[in-house]
């Protein structure tokens, strides 16, 4: 048998009804046949799914399926697969996710190109938080140094040449290990020779079922976990020389993974215990890790959470938190205008104000009064953010489609401080322009055809808030028309006759494969 180009690994757990979408996905694939391997590791399931990839394995020779003791968690079944693995290349999905019909083939042919060592595919989160950041634009054959936003999704969910991993000798963590695939995929690519990125298409589709069937879904441990997050600090500190560079990407955990956990409307709502827990659990790391270094790389939001933590001032991180809580953001859509060439493309103006941030005019100066608990703990009343102001007005705004896939547009945005009373108060208001082309709005590609959503998300200091655009009440809604058409509203594509895809070739064999499937797989996990 010749050696297959592409193999996917598929830890596989307990994943009842949910095996079926991806399997079906799997076998739904464009890639011609005998260029893939489908290797579904089983780790000790007890709902049937070894002997359902068992039967699956008997009538696809394309599948290989292999059975090991329960590990209790991915990393060991991941290394399993990637020890059986022949493909030239090898893609890690889970098994309750579904990868995208032409997503494989999208990666193949990018790293074919691109000469890569590891290939990072846009993925579609479904009650999963995808940042929006980290698939803004194509990538070809860069180092990591070019593109760090490369940080912003560490999922394993991504293509690896065979022989990179071999010759650096790179495996998955074993055991119960929180963030055991940031310490394998941010390994690989900071040692990379060249990195792509495929974000003008989807290709994976990250989902929460909801159900916590999954092995890493269980209840936060502050302390395993920040004893796994130091050891992915410790590997990037011995990959990179010290300097700013490094710097930069160790924030990347202390903003994402230390900060975050300790503020905000969210952490509001927890019970008092568990964020006092957690607050104890991160601060020692956050004095033990970082320096105040760290600030040049946070906004003044984060960065003021940082001192309050820094300080060890329970009452400031309350009070800074109900702040974020008392943040209102307000859209107005001002208008939608049609390009000369009717449905070329559309241009839209929003008008965003924002409320509950506590800022006054002092001369030439603009001040942020801080809480009274947080001025308390930091020894001055308010910050002057007369610059940063300016600097820090944002706003972003996306299309989202019907399967999910976020497409971020391109926004002018212009602030102004609006006076209120007589007291020298001021409210910002941002004014933001978005041209929207539909032949290059998908991250420079066409926009497939279909509705889209329009959402934004904007603000100051690095406070902000995300809000469906609406029109009259009712959220406002763009069509892409072929050929590279776009309409405010709904409206019906014309049909396309006679129109066959490879996909559509092929698919009734794996829909006919997967019926038989669906009906073995038990419709949930045992009692």
């Amino acid at each position: 048998m010749s050696r297959p180009e592409v193999s996917v690994v598929v830890p596989v757990f307990d994943p009842g009804e949910h095996l079926a979408a991806c399997v079906d996905s799997l076998l739904a694939q464009t890639l011609a046949p005998g260029t893939l391997e489908l290797i579904f590791v089983d780790d000790g399931s007890t709902d049937g799914s070894g002997a359902v990839l068992d039967a699956l394995a008997a009538s696809h020779a394309h599948v290989r399926v292999e059975h090991i003791a329960n590990s209790g968690w991915p990393g060991k079944p991941r290394n399993v697969g990637l020890g059986l693995a022949r493909g030239e290349y090898v893609f890690f999905a889970d098994n309750d996710d579904r990868v995208a019909p032409d997503g494989l083939e999208r990666l193949l042919a990018t790293a074919r190109e691109d000469d890569a060592d590891v290939v990072v595919g846009k993925v579609v989160g479904h009650g999963k938080h995808v940042t929006r950041d980290a698939f803004v634009r194509n990538l070809h054959g860069v180092r990591f140094r070019r593109d760090v936003a490369l940080l912003g999704l560490l999922t394993p969910h991504k293509l690896f040449r065979r022989a990179f991993l071999e010759a650096h000798e790179l495996r998955y963590p074993e055991g119960r290990r929180r963030l055991e695939d940031h310490l394998f995929v941010v390994a690989a690519l900071l040692r990379a020779r060249r990195i792509s990125r495929v974000a003008d298409h989807p290709v994976y589709h990250w989902i929460s079922h909801g159900d916590g069937v999954n092995a890493s879904a269980g209840g936060f441990e502050p302390e395993a976990y920040f004893a796994s997050l130091e050891e992915v600090l410790d590997l990037v500190e011995s990959e990179l020389a010290p300097g700013p560079f490094r710097d930069r990407v160790l924030s990347h955990w202390y903003r994402g993974k230390m900060l975050q956990r300790v503020g905000g409307r969210t952490w509001l709502t927890r019970p008092e215990d568990y964020r006092r827990e957690l607050v104890g659990a991160i601060r020692p790391v956050a004095l033990r890790r970082y320096t105040e270094a760290v600030h040049q790389y946070l906004d003044l939001h984060l960065r003021t959470r940082s001192r309050l933590l820094r300080a060890g001032s329970w009452d400031g991180l309350v009070a800074l938190a109900q702040l974020d809580d008392r943040f209102r953001l307000r859209i107005e859509l001002e208008w939608v205008r049609d390009a000369p060439v009717s449905g070329t493309s559309l241009t839209l103006r929003l008008r965003c104000g924002i409320r509950g941030l506590d800022l006054v005019q002092d001369g030439e100066r603009i001040l942020w009064r801080l809480p009274a608990e947080a001025a308390e703990a930091l020894g001055e009343a308010a910050i002057d953010v007369t610059s940063e102001l300016r600097e820090s007005a944002r706003a972003e705004l996306w299309l989202q489609g019907e399967d999910g896939a976020e497409w971020t547009q391109l926004v002018r945005t212009r602030v102004r401080l609006k006076a209120i009373g007589d007291a020298g108060e001021v409210r910002p208001v941002l004014t933001a322009t978005i041209p929207i082309a539909p032949t290059a709005a998908a991250a420079g590609a066409p926009l497939a055809p279909g509705p889209y959503e329009v959402r934004v998300s904007a603000g100051v200091l690095g406070f902000g808030a995300t809000r469906v655009v609406r029109r009259e009440e009712e959220p406002l809604v763009l069509t892409v028309l072929p050929p590279g058409r776009i309409v405010e509203g709904v409206a019906e594509p014309p049909p396309e006759p006679g129109l066959r895809t490879r996909l559509g070739r092929r698919a009734p064999r794996a829909r006919e494969a997967v019926r038989h499937l669906r009906a073995a797989v038990p419709a949930g996990r045992p009692a």
